[in-house]
C-alpha cells in the first residue's frame, strides 16, 4: 500500500467512530395505554413533546402498548414494554404505576392520572417523590363528595344513586365504590354498584337501575366507559338519571354534567416531565404536579330533554356549557 493510501485509510478509521459518536441518540419513550389502539385519538404526549423540540423518528421513538380495557393485561403489557429498554415509561392510572414499580427500579415512570399518589404508595411525598416514579395527580378523592353535592343541587331530595362499575377493572371500581359510599352515607344517600364491561352489558345494567328506581348516576375513571360514553349517556338519559360524570367527554357525548380534571391537560403536564427526564432530571427530584382547577361542564340540551332545569348557582360556576 502506498504511503498516501495508508494515510487516507488511517484517517477514515479515526474519523468514523467520532462521526458515529456525534450522531444524537434516539430516545425511547414507552406509553402504556389501558385502552385500545385508536387512530383518531391523538398522542397528546407526543404532541406536547413535539412542541418541546422532540422529533419523532429523529430524536425520539415511541413504543406503544395496549391493554384493551382489561386491567389483567396491564402486567404483561408493561413487562413487554420494559423489555425494549425505554428511557421513560408513561402510564395512565395508579394501578399501572404500581405494576410498573414491581418490574423496575431503574426506568423512570411518569403517571398521568393518580388520585392520591402518596397514599397509594407511588411516591414518598408529593414534594420529594424519592424513587423512580413521579407524575400528575388528579386529587380525585376530593371530587367524589363534590359530585354528590352537585347532584343534590340539581335534584334536591335525591336518595338512590347508581355507580357504573367495570368488573374487568376491579381495583378502580372497588376504590370508587368505597369512597362514594362513604361520602353518600354522610348525607343519608344510598350508592349501589352496577357492573358492565362491554357495550352489550350496558342495557341490562341500566335496566337493573330502572328496576331499583335509581335516581342518579356516578361513574369511574375507566377507558371502557370513556370509549362507551355516548351509549352510557344515552341510557342515563333514557332513565332520566341525574348523572354527574368524571370528565367532560361524557357531556360532549350527550351526558348531563361532569366535574373533574381536564384529561388532555393531565397528559400534557406528564409530557413536560418526560421532557425534563430525557434532558437529565431525576424523577425523585420532580414534585408531583397537582391540578389547579377543576372543570364543571353542563349540557343544557340534555337537561331539557330530561326535564331538568339547572339551578343558576350551577350555571354561573360552569366552565363549559353545551347548548
Amino acid at each position: 500500500m502506498k504511503r498516501r493510501d495508508w494515510l487516507l485509510a488511517s484517517a477514515a478509521i479515526a474519523v468514523a467512530p467520532l462521526s458515529r459518536a456525534q450522531a444524537p441518540r434516539l430516545r425511547r419513550v414507552a406509553i402504556a395505554s389501558p385502552g385500545r389502539p385508536n387512530p383518531q385519538q391523538p398522542n397528546v404526549v407526543g404532541q406536547r413533546l413535539a412542541e418541546l423540540g422532540w422529533v419523532e423518528g429523529r430524536t425520539i421513538e415511541y413504543l406503544r402498548g395496549y391493554a384493551h380495557d382489561d386491567a389483567r393485561r396491564w402486567e404483561p403489557m408493561i413487562v413487554e414494554l420494559l423489555a425494549k429498554k425505554p428511557d421513560v415509561l408513561v402510564v395512565v392510572f395508579t394501578g399501572m404505576a404500581q405494576v410498573a414499580m414491581k418490574q423496575t427500579k431503574d426506568v423512570p415512570i411518569v403517571f398521568a392520572i393518580s388520585s392520591n399518589p402518596e397514599k397509594q404508595g407511588l411516591v414518598a411525598s408529593l414534594a420529594r417523590p424519592g424513587g423512580n416514579v413521579t407524575g400528575v395527580s388528579t386529587r380525585e378523592a376530593e371530587l367524589l363528595g363534590k359530585r354528590i353535592e352537585l347532584m343534590r343541587e340539581i335534584t334536591p331530595g335525591i336518595r338512590r344513586i347508581a355507580m357504573l362499575a367495570n368488573p374487568d377493572n376491579p381495583q378502580n371500581s372497588k376504590g370508587y365504590l368505597e369512597d362514594y359510599t362513604a361520602e353518600a352515607r354522610k348525607l343519608g344517600i344510598e350508592v349501589k354498584p352496577y357492573d358492565a364491561k362491554s357495550e352489550e352489558e350496558l342495557r341490562p345494567a341500566f335496566d337493573r337501575m330502572a328496576s331499583d328506581r335509581m335516581q342518579g348516576l356516578l361513574n369511574i375513571a375507566d377507558t371502557f366507559q370513556a370509549r362507551a360514553a355516548k351509549e352510557i349517556a344515552s341510557h342515563a338519559a333514557r332513565l332520566r338519571l341525574t348523572a354527574i360524570y368524571t370528565i367532560s367527554l361524557f357531556v360532549a357525548a350527550g351526558g348531563l354534567a361532569s366535574f373533574g380534571t381536564n384529561v388532555q391537560n393531565q397528559f400534557r403536564r406528564a409530557a413536560d416531565y418526560v421532557d425534563k427526564i430525557l434532558r437529565g432530571a431525576k424523577p425523585a427530584d420532580l414534585p408531583v404536579q397537582e391540578p389547579t382547577h377543576f372543570e364543571l361542564a353542563v349540557n343544557l340540551r340534555a337537561a331539557r330533554e330530561q326535564g331538568i332545569k339547572f339551578p343558576q348557582s350551577i350555571l354561573v360556576r360552569a366552565d363549559r356549557v353545551i347548548e
